[in-house]
């Protein structure tokens, strides 16, 4: 979808899609900010085009989306460069590893032209001489940030120390403290003193909606009512939706349009994904003061802090059911809400991601 405006962009952050996904809406988040301060930054989208039934919409933000997905790394590269320069562009500003390589190659084709970089996952394993060229990549950026003090190892192991941590961050001001009167709630849970415990993360592998729905179960058999809402899209939904079929506390949906509403209409927030090292659903969560239960090894506790949350092994049924039944205290709960928003407050504010971000731009 190429842009209509004309306004030279200072900088195309580059996507490999604009799904619904943690990261996106925190990039997507990223730029609408930055657009209404004037600084006229825009998205690229690698992977594939914009999609209004899957995507997380972003009105009135330019998307650009690169094409040429069966071509060579250097012909994609050049296609970003010449889109730069048409667009005045003099940064790259890419999330991934392979994005963050074709930035820094495209980068090298024009003079003036600076690619940065901010990876929310660990490197890709490779071969030696594989590792050899993503370290050139690396060292020709101009800038290297993690999200999370958990990736300066990984990252320097790959041929760049990062430059900074520049911890991911959310809109503290959208996502606020509220509690709102639920229409579906009311029609679906009739029992005033249910637990509704809600999740966002996609349905796919390694994201273990099947340890709390076990959870929960488990709850209810116990005599202590208990729901599950669980939002997200990707491959694993259908058969999740058909997985709660029928069921009186189990629920499914692909999105919620308003999420600050959704974490205001749950009583717990729970994450279990084995995987997650920068869980922006968390981030939301603490921001909007909701008491929150996350699997964890110790690198989310790192990001967050240790007591911002409940944190379990991956997998532990056991743990989710004990973590819940501990939020199930009025007194308990309230006190990691207001914990949780500290230190959404202290941290992950997005005001401050943005002055540690631009000063990288030059």
């Amino acid at each position: 979808m190429p842009s209509v405006t004309t306004t030279p962009a200072r900088a195309l952050h580059i996507l490999p899609h604009q799904g619904v996904s943690g990261r996106t809406r925190a990039v997507i988040e990223f730029v609408r900010h930055e657009r209404m301060d004037g600084a006229a930054d825009e998205l690229v989208l690698t992977q594939r085009p914009l999609d209004v039934d899957r995507d997380f919409l972003a009105p009135a933000t330019p998307v650009h989306f690169l094409g040429l997905l069966e071509s060579s790394t250097a012909k994609r590269a050049r296609r970003l460069a010449d889109l730069a320069v048409s667009r005045e562009a003099r940064v790259l500003h890419a999330y991934t590893e392979a994005d963050a390589r074709l930035a820094a190659r495209a980068a090298r084709l024009e003079p003036g032209l600076a690619a940065v970089a901010t990876p929310f996952e660990r490197p890709d394993a490779a071969g030696l001489f594989e590792r050899r060229r993503r370290a050139r990549d690396l060292r020709s950026l101009r800038a290297l940030h993690v999200p999370s003090p958990a990736l300066v190892d990984d990252w320097t192991a790959a041929g760049r120390a990062p430059d900074s941590v520049t911890v991911a961050s959310v809109d503290t001001g959208r996502f606020h403290p509220q509690k709102l009167e639920s229409s579906w709630r009311k029609a679906r849970l009739p029992d005033p003193g249910t637990m509704l415990v809600g999740t966002l993360m996609r349905a796919e592998p390694g994201k273990r909606h099947d340890v709390l729905i076990e959870a929960v179960e488990r709850r209810n058999a116990a005599g202590r009512a208990t729901a599950l809402m669980m939002v997200g899209d990707g491959p694993g939904f259908s058969a999740l939706k058909e997985r709660v079929r029928g069921s009186d506390h189990l629920f499914a949906r692909r999105r919620v349009l308003d999420a600050p509403g959704f974490f205001g209409k749950i009583d717990v927030f729970a994450l279990h994904a084995e995987d997650e090292l920068v869980p922006i659903s968390l981030l939301e969560a603490l921001s909007c003061g909701c008491a929150s239960v996350v699997a964890d090894r110790g690198d989310v506790a790192q990001l967050v802090g240790a007591d911002a949350a409940l944190f379990t092994e991956p997998g532990d049924v056991d743990a989710v059911g004990e973590a819940l039944d501990r939020l199930g205290d009025p007194a308990e709960r309230g006190a990691l809400e207001e914990a949780a928003r500290k230190r959404a407050l202290e941290r992950h504010g997005l005001g401050r991601l943005r002055q540690e971000t631009v000063a990288a731009y030059g």
